[in-house]
């Protein structure tokens, strides 16, 4: 993991995040109440399940939901998806390389 993925995870346990208006401006201000009482850092004070399906947001109409456009976010989403299944093939490639390099001492002791 990148050293800058890395400090967004630490920031994330920590309960130091932000919805960034790129990403999460076409998501209603319920659906990041929800997300954020779900990431409360501390498991008191944190949603229960109950309550999470009690929550505004999941108890709205469904229409509302079916009504939201999902176009941005989807389209991060098959970004993200693309670079993820590149970068995994990199390390296999990576990982061939290496194993070729070791040669047969690394066969034989296996």
């Amino acid at each position: 993991i990148e050293q800058n993925q890395r400090e967004l995870f630490r920031k994330i346990r920590r309960g130091q995040y932000e919805f960034h208006e790129e990403y999460w401006g076409s998501v209603s201000a319920d659906a990041k109440d929800l997300i954020s009482k779900l990431l409360t850092v501390d498991p008191a004070k944190r949603l229960s399940c109950e309550e999470a399906l009690q929550h505004k947001w999941m108890m709205q109409d469904a229409s509302v939901l079916a009504a939201a456009d999902l176009g941005t976010n989807l389209s991060e989403l098959r970004k993200y998806n693309a670079k993820r299944k590149f970068k995994a093939a990199v390390q296999a490639v990576i990982i061939a390389n290496k194993m070729t390099s070791l040669g047969a001492d690394f066969k034989a002791n296996l």
